[in-house]
């Protein structure tokens, strides 16, 4: 049977056996297997190139050449390299200046050997000439009213002269489906013409914290840095989020919101809080009443074991993250990002490889993600260090920390100088020393 629907089969019946919780853990590969086979693409529509970030759902061809015709790359004067193949320091070869082509200009029709144009930089380079002398290289004859240019050295056939087709040809690939227009890459496809784009559309998401605890009012307060934390993250994605709203502990009020949530017609709900086994956790319950397709609820993974998804009939998606800090990112960073590449058209995030240089012991059952500090060594190989304080609770191991390390399911002691995965914090960023 396949897992996606062994899992429906077994959360059937989840909320009224509390044994099902064991038979629902599945692991953290076979969780991302269901997030690739839940998630599709979101539509896409065109977009002004402009307009800045966005995943692109086609590839990006290049129509003409570019540059599309030989041009200047300095300042100089153009000159044809065959006539300067006697040229020496005890011979030199003078051609008469018989124009100037600035930038923009079209160049004459008509060209006469034995002779050179002082050209400027981006300007097309006349037919019959094939390279540009700097100026600050060049020595200019003045006699009988006219202007010559003494060459004291041979000059190489295409010397600072952009060829047309350099950079792109036609046909080209400039940006293949599923990359991210960046401000760098914006420049080339502007420079092919290319004013619009088709863009996957950006997902409406709407964020659900859930805690009686969380500036509470009434009794012991606990801070609520879940909803800024997601927020922000969403932000540095470019996905503003749809609405954020806070709930108390109470099974009504989290079932008001998740109407409220769907009603704005989100793409996707991300829920803090309320998915473990307590008294006081209502998510699955509310989610399962209200008609909600649960994919997985539990994870063999730490932090964040308890962590749930699933999908409305009307085809929101939910991700249940647990409340504590760290799992609320862990669940981000691992499971939500990676629906978030999908839906833009893009693959699951890779990893990179890193030396580990302590030893670090941990549960055998669980995949373990750890917050770590990665840099390259003198040698150009990533090196990762594990922080302590690993604690789900804990957010100071953050301010030093610039990576992740995935410690897999069956490993038990992860040996120092050991191979082992990372990640960058952030989605999107690169490890920095």
């Amino acid at each position: 049977m396949p897992l996606i629907e062994n899992i429906k089969l077994i959360t059937q019946a989840i909320y009224s056996d509390q044994i099902c919780y064991k038979r629902t853990m599945i692991s953290y590969n076979q969780a991302v297997e269901i997030i690739k086979n839940s998630i599709k693409p979101m539509p896409a529509s065109n977009r002004d190139i402009k307009s800045g970030y966005g995943v692109i759902a086609e590839d990006l061809i290049a129509q003409s050449s570019i540059p599309e015709f030989a041009n200047s790359a300095m300042d100089g004067f153009a000159v044809n390299s065959s006539e300067t193949i006697e040229a020496s320091e005890k011979k030199n070869i003078e051609l008469e200046v018989i124009g100037t082509i600035y930038a923009g200009e079209s160049p004459p029709e008509d060209s006469s050997t034995l002779s050179a144009y002082e050209i400027m930089t981006g300007a097309v380079v006349p037919n019959g000439f094939d390279c540009v002398i700097p100026v600050e290289q060049t020595t200019i004859i003045e006699r009988d009213g006219k202007k010559f240019l003494a060459i004291n050295e041979e000059v190489s056939r295409g010397r600072n002269v952009r060829l047309a087709g350099e950079d792109f040809k036609a046909d080209d690939i400039i940006l293949q489906k599923g990359s991210t227009i960046e401000p760098h890459v914006m420049m080339s496809v502007i420079a092919n013409g290319i004013k619009s784009v088709k863009v996957y559309n950006t997902p409406k998401v709407s964020i659900v914290t859930t805690g009686s605890e969380l500036d509470n009012k009434e009794g012991p307060s606990i801070a609520n840095t879940n909803g800024p934390y997601l927020e922000a993250s969403l932000r540095r994605s470019g996905i503003m989020a749809h609405q954020t709203f806070h709930v108390r502990d109470e099974k009504n009020k989290i079932r008001e919101i998740l109407e409220q949530a769907i009603d704005l017609d989100s793409d996707m709900i991300i829920t803090t809080g309320g998915v473990s086994a307590g008294k006081a956790d209502f998510v699955p319950s509310v989610l399962a009443e209200m008609g909600a397709d649960i994919l997985f609820h539990k994870v063999w993974i730490r932090p964040g074991k308890p962590i749930l998804m699933a999908v409305f009939p009307s085809g929101q998606t939910v991700f249940g993250l647990p409340g504590n800090p760290v799992s609320v990112a862990v669940g981000l960073r691992f499971f939500v990002n990676q629906a978030f590449r999908i839906m833009q058209g893009q693959n699951i995030e890779p990893r990179m490889k890193a030396i580990n240089k302590a030893e670090y012991t941990k549960s055998k059952k669980f995949c373990f993600f750890a917050k770590a500090q990665t840099s390259v060594n003198a040698q150009g190989v990533l090196e990762t260090n594990i922080l302590s304080g690993q604690e789900s609770f804990k957010l100071k191991p953050f301010n030093q920390s610039n990576s992740w390390a995935i410690i897999p399911e069956d490993l038990e002691v992860l040996e120092k100088d050991q191979e082992i995965e990372v990640v960058p914090l952030n989605m999107g960023e690169s490890i920095n020393p």
